[in-house]
């Protein structure tokens, strides 16, 4: 189910004129591919049953968006227990998570207005245009609170924007005659929410980088085994040599979608260059003191 999910997602994305990177097909991965329309990058997780994302997965996607300036998302179908409903966008752990559907209407330019939370679904109310409909119209606090089924200073808190359930929204949005609900633009609010996030560096060649001034933000499920920034340049970076072939060949993939390049460093190689991707060793790195030399090589071996 899910191999067939991936599969519509990523001719939807492409139909709306995204351009895609390939699947990561090693694992394990916190993301299945990238996309990116302009200047918007989608960092995207595909999942038939959303409760197999746990937290670990859910911070790497968090740490991605932060450092590639992305937006993480989860494109699922159902829980352990019920079906997702389509229209509304569900989170954990800070990751927006909809359906096919969702996506495509947004694509569409019909964005949700309802939000799944403890409790049941709820609406974002246009605080202002309420107030400003209840007063021109003469609408006391005291007799919308009553339509809505809730208290004066309840009303107060939705227009001061407030979320309200959908029943109370139903109530408003009829009684009021017109829309007053705040679509959710969920690629948005996901960009709002990152944390800053710290991890420690264990790996030795890391280690010896950050040791050069490089600023080392280690990964633990994606193809690449960091992001590194040196001189306001941010890489992708490789340091393991198992099926190097096979990651480099996804890493430089995934490094046009993003618009970062790549490099690999690793303890010994006769090769400069694999699949574009420069290669570095440990011995080039100790005789390097001048931190600019390493951007010099990763350009001379592109």
């Amino acid at each position: 189910m899910k191999k067939e999910l991936l599969t519509d997602i990523r001719h939807l994305l492409a139909r709306a004129g995204f351009y895609l990177s390939e699947v990561c097909t090693l694992r394990p991965s916190s993301f299945d591919f990238v996309a990116r329309r302009d200047n918007l990058l989608l960092i995207i997780k595909v999942l038939s049953n959303i409760d197999s994302m746990n937290e670990n997965v859910a911070n790497e996607l968090l740490f991605l968006a932060k450092y590639l300036d992305g937006v993480p998302i989860l494109i699922g179908e159902k829980t352990s227990s019920s079906v997702l409903e389509d229209d509304v966008v569900y989170y954990r752990h800070g990751i927006p998570i909809i359906t096919y559907k969702t996506m495509e209407n947004y694509l569409h330019g019909i964005l949700p207005i309802v939000c799944a939370a403890p409790g049941g679904f709820y609406a974002n109310f246009d605080g202002e245009k309420i107030r400003k409909m209840r007063e021109e119209r003469g609408i006391s606090l005291g007799h919308l609170a009553r339509i809505a089924g809730v208290s004066r200073r309840t009303i107060r808190m939705y227009e001061s924007g407030e979320r309200a359930s959908i029943e109370v929204a139903e109530r408003i949005v009829n009684f009021l005659g017109e829309e007053v609900l705040k679509p959710i633009n969920f690629l948005e609010i996901a960009g709002e929410r990152m944390p800053d996030i710290e991890k420690e560096v264990n790996d030795e060649i890391l280690s010896l980088l950050e040791s050069l001034g490089m600023s080392i933000f280690p990964t633990s499920r994606c193809p690449f085994n960091a992001l590194s920034e040196l001189f306001d340049e941010l890489f992708l970076v490789g340091v393991r040599e198992k099926r190097i072939m096979e990651r480099a060949r996804l890493i430089s993939n995934v490094s046009k979608v993003v618009e970062k390049d790549s490099v690999f460093f690793v303890e010994k190689s006769i090769r400069k260059n694999i699949e574009g991707i420069p290669i570095i060793v440990k011995e080039e790195i100790k005789r390097i003191k001048d931190p600019f030399k390493i951007v010099q090589l990763i350009k001379e071996r592109e």
